[in-house]
């Protein structure tokens, strides 16, 4: 999922710089950017997760205070 909003991230650029006339429509950043954002959406998307593997796993509550409580 993170590659198609890279994508789309890349290519609403692309389309932003050519409307204000920053690039011209020949140049190969049209193409380019909307790839550059795609594969770098992705790769920060892969790279997220390993940071989480360091946490201790989370247990969840244990229901015996529930139970002592009614």
């Amino acid at each position: 999922m993170a590659a198609v909003f890279g994508f789309l991230a890349g290519l609403s650029g692309a389309i932003t710089l050519l409307a204000f006339g920053t690039i011209p429509l020949e140049s190969p950043l049209v193409t380019l950017l909307p790839i550059i954002g795609l594969l770098l959406a992705f790769a920060l998307a892969m790279w997220a997760p390993i940071g989480a593997a360091k946490m201790p796993p989370s247990t969840p509550e244990s229901s015996q205070a529930d139970a002592d409580a009614i």
